[in-house]
């Protein structure tokens, strides 16, 4: 599979004093892709939580890439997502993001084996993940 994109998290706020005083605060990065791996997996979660694995199917039956084939990773490296409620996503190493609202939150793992989502109180969320690895 060949790919071709980019992760981008982009932070702009220009702070005024309402006359001709200006100051921006600015955070941005964006990295481009031509090699690896991506997928996207959707679903609704509650706080059992669900698990994506590089060592099971649960990506590769998820998601087929554009000539139609399941897609496997050795590895994961980055991961975007976002929910509808107050959602936790956990890496396997010690990352830990959360989202609503439908925010993205967006991390490099350390140990790209796995994540698990799961909401953070009471209730469910539809939730959405971008994964990218090898």
């Amino acid at each position: 599979m060949a790919i071709d994109g980019r992760i981008t998290c982009d932070v702009l706020f220009h702070d005024t004093d309402g006359t001709a005083s200006l100051k921006v605060v600015s955070l941005e990065d964006s990295t481009a892709y031509t090699t690896g791996k991506v997928a996207i997996v959707s679903g609704t979660v509650g706080t059992a939580g669900v698990t994506y694995s590089v060592f099971d199917s649960s990506i590769s039956d998820a998601y087929s890439d554009a000539s139609g084939s399941g897609v496997s990773f050795s590895t994961l490296s980055r991961v975007a997502f976002a929910a509808s409620a107050l959602t936790s996503l956990r890496g396997s190493g010690t990352e830990q993001l959360y989202s609503q609202n439908n925010e993205i939150a967006c991390t490099r793992l350390v140990d790209g084996a796995s994540v698990t989502v799961s909401v953070s109180g009471a209730g469910t969320a539809s939730y959405t993940l971008v994964l990218y690895g090898s």
